[in-house]
């Protein structure tokens, strides 16, 4: 595989994994250590003062371990889901603007089926088809207005 395509979530889980074993590790040797200390164990540590130097190293530690990485969890669940979000978005302004774009399709049919209604249809007297069926007289024939129909259907249908 070449070196610039690596799978983008392998290493940061890889490096958090070993992150909170290594955290782990050290809160429990440091607990040890604290414990040990107390009871007398060790002999070096026995002093209660060498065991108050301790305790702030060891708080340091389990709050780290209780407050920062339940923090860093929480944050790249908040990412995930602003994430989810955005990708929510996007497809929803996409629908939109697909949607609006046959929108416009359909008017601009609308329009041309209009146009093409509104058109004279072809008489074969000099005497045109609007003129006549203003006038009242006569009305316009089914031959006359199939072409038009099917004019306007062609375009509906594209």
């Amino acid at each position: 595989m070449p070196s610039g395509t690596t799978h983008p979530t392998s290493p940061p889980v890889l490096a958090d994994g070993l992150r909170n074993w290594i955290m782990v590790v050290l809160t429990l040797v440091f607990v040890g250590l604290y414990a040990a200390a107390l009871l007398g164990w060790l002999k070096p540590l026995a002093d209660d003062k060498m065991v108050i130097r301790l305790e702030p190293i060891i708080f340091a530690i389990i709050g780290y371990y209780f407050g920062r990485l339940p923090g860093q969890q929480n944050e790249r669940t908040l990412k995930s889901e602003i994430n989810r979000q955005v990708q929510r978005a996007d497809a929803a302004q996409a629908a939109k603007e697909q949607a609006q774009q046959t929108t416009e399709a359909l008017e601009e049919k609308v329009k041309n089926v209009k146009s093409t209604l509104a058109s004279e249809p072809i008489t074969s007297s000099s005497t045109s088809g609007a003129d006549l069926f203003r006038s009242g007289g006569a009305t316009f024939k089914d031959a006359e207005l199939r072409p038009m129909v099917n004019a306007a259907l062609r375009i509906l249908n594209s």
